[in-house]
């Protein structure tokens, strides 16, 4: 019998996994050797295969559950997987199309748009679609606008530079007369035009010090803004959508990773955290145009520990402004979640372009 070099067994035990993590993401069920004797591809008995197998489970990339003959992957395995990915599946004709439309109806409103973008993400993946919005903070005021509801009552409107407006209602203990309202509008616009709102916030009540014997009534009014308003930016949000999706999943019916993962959703302000400092990390890790792949231990929260998270950043001219993505099982076709995330990040850069009037 011809002894094999080195290469070659490297090249057999490549192949033989690829066949075993191919099989598992299509079924869910251990692999046994019996059923890869059968592939004509590999053209192996079951004793080699068996061999190799135990090669595999040694070096790390197989588990062997105890209720079964068979193997499954494991994280070092669906990452070799992933690296090792020769080209990604294109998608659909009608999912592009589908993707298409679908901003081309938000364009109007940029937070429909990436609240429509976690839905599309979860129905076209079939698992969980999430965006992290631009944060706040570190984002500039590009416009701040005072409605009157009534005399105790005004609308705050805040616009900024990536198109995020937020808005809330200040309660007045006396009534603010229309004038004032204007005033204090034209000044807040011409002094924080083009600031950060960590630099509104920080600065509105000292510009206004100077000013309080002559403008009291705008002191009072700046107090309640910064207080009641500019709380805002602290707040952490993420639309995620399709959690039923995961949980409807054979993999995630035992009572263990059921917990975790309505733990997890659950705990979704740590998840948008964990996200957004991807945002400030280093480049992205795999090959893929900036998509991101995270498998199960990878990632830093424990409740992640049985999900893999495909994620990319969407940009507003060059400045990567927030996190979209898919949370979905381990076993899951990575080919196809990788063109999906990147297709449709490049989609809502291009969407949100349009919107703030940047590049596109």
């Amino acid at each position: 019998m011809r002894t094999l070099s080195i290469a070659e067994q490297e090249d057999r035990k490549r192949k033989l996994l690829q066949a075993i993590i191919h099989q598992y993401i299509k079924t869910g069920k251990p692999v046994g050797s019996a059923f890869l004797a059968e592939e004509d591809k590999l053209d192996l008995s079951s004793a080699t295969i068996r061999n190799v197998m135990a090669e595999l489970e040694n070096e790390g990339y197989l588990t062997h559950p105890h209720t079964s003959a068979g193997r499954e992957p494991t994280d070092k395995a669906y990452r070799y997987y992933v690296d090792t990915l020769v080209e990604l599946q294109h998608l659909a004709v009608m999912e592009e199309q589908r993707i298409r439309q679908e901003y081309e109806a938000r364009i109007r409103e940029i937070e429909q748009v990436l609240l429509s973008t976690s839905k599309t993400l979860s129905v076209l993946s079939h698992y969980t679609g999430f965006v992290v919005p631009p944060k706040l903070e570190e984002t500039k005021l590009r416009h701040l606008q005072l409605v009157p509801l009534d005399d105790c009552r005004v609308l705050v409107v805040l616009v900024s530079d990536t198109g995020i407006v937020k808005q809330r209602v200040v309660m007045f203990e006396s009534p603010c007369a229309p004038d004032t309202l204007s005033s204090m509008s034209k000044m807040l616009n011409d002094y924080l035009r083009g600031r950060s709102f960590n630099e509104v916030r920080d600065s509105i009540l000292d510009h206004l010090a100077a000013a309080r014997q002559r403008h009291e009534d705008m002191f009072d009014l700046a107090h309640m803004l910064a207080s009641q308003t500019f709380d805002m930016i602290d707040e952490s949000s993420l639309y995620l959508e399709g959690a039923g999706n995961i949980l409807s999943l054979p993999d995630f019916q035992d009572q263990e990773h059921m917990s975790h993962l309505i733990h997890l959703l659950d705990q979704r302000q740590n998840l948008g955290e964990l996200l957004l400092r991807e945002l400030s990390g280093p480049a992205a890790e795999d090959k893929w145009k900036g998509v991101r792949v995270k498998i199960g231990s990878e990632n830093k929260l424990a409740d992640l520990k049985d999900l893999s998270l495909v994620s990319s950043t969407y940009a507003i001219g060059d400045k990567k402004v927030g996190i979209l993505g898919i949370i979905g099982p381990k076993r899951m076709e990575y080919s196809r979640m990788i063109s999906l995330v990147g297709h449709i990040a490049s989609t809502v850069s291009g969407a949100l372009n349009k919107l703030v009037g940047g590049k596109s």
